[in-house]
């Protein structure tokens, strides 16, 4: 476990000829994988003494989540021929007076003429980064109100659509940290009386992203790689 410093001859500071190597591009050695880093180039910019270091990661992209649901194209309705439609169906010309009976018909009717100017179809989207599980329903319908009223006022303009926005920020960041809260909350009442439950539920709450430990030995072993780096260069 040694820093590369292979492919670093190039100065990074100062003159790309005479100058100095400051910035480096540092990776763990780690033969059995391939050559994480490579194509290392130093570019000169104009506006700044330290040029551009860039390189190639042999990183695989993080496959991407996708989800699956349905919608209607209701944009491209015709309004007039939807509305003409309905008009002439069943439902201003009908006996039925039953209220159970003839909400079953506005239901069957609604959804037949809606098959037929805006059939149902089935799509994918990529899941977000910030895609939260513990975020409850409620929070987010507040996230995607925030972002339809966002894409309104970007469109229009309107002062009328910036306040909009702006309340729903608002009630979108509330409704997030309950959601939060309550999820907090919950994970702890789950595990209230049995004490070693209760800590190992904060520190997965308190600590979900942890890092990687290493041994004493390793340590000290990458300390000295880098004071002989050092004292080479």
């Amino acid at each position: 476990m040694t820093p590369r410093s292979r492919g670093q001859s190039t100065p990074t500071h100062g003159s790309l000829t005479s100058g100095n190597i400051l910035d480096l591009v540092l990776s763990l050695d780690n033969q059995s994988n391939g050559q994480l880093v490579s194509d290392v180039t130093v570019q000169s910019v104009s506006f700044s003494d330290h040029p551009l270091v860039t390189c190639h990661l042999d990183i695989p992209p993080t496959p991407s989540v996708t989800t699956t649901y349905n919608y209607r194209p209701l944009r491209k309705v015709d309004v007039a021929v939807f509305s003409r439609d309905i008009l002439s169906s069943r439902l201003y010309d009908t006996t039925v007076t039953d209220a159970d009976d003839y909400a079953e018909l506005f239901d069957a009717l609604v959804r037949r003429v809606l098959d037929i100017h805006a059939p149902l179809r089935t799509a994918r989207r990529r899941c977000g980064q910030h895609d939260i599980p513990q975020l409850s329903d409620e929070a987010r319908q507040a996230k995607q109100l925030r972002r339809r009223l966002e894409r309104r006022y970007q469109r229009t303009g309107l002062e009328s659509d910036r306040r909009a926005y702006v309340s729903a920020c608002s009630a979108a960041r509330d409704s997030i940290m309950k959601s939060r809260a309550d999820h907090i909350r919950a994970k702890l009442d789950e595990v209230s009386g049995d004490v070693g439950a209760t800590w190992r539920a904060a520190q997965n709450i308190l600590h979900s992203n942890r890092k990687d430990v290493f041994s004493d030995d390793e340590c000290a072993k990458l300390v000295s790689t880098f004071c002989k780096f050092s004292t080479i260069k």
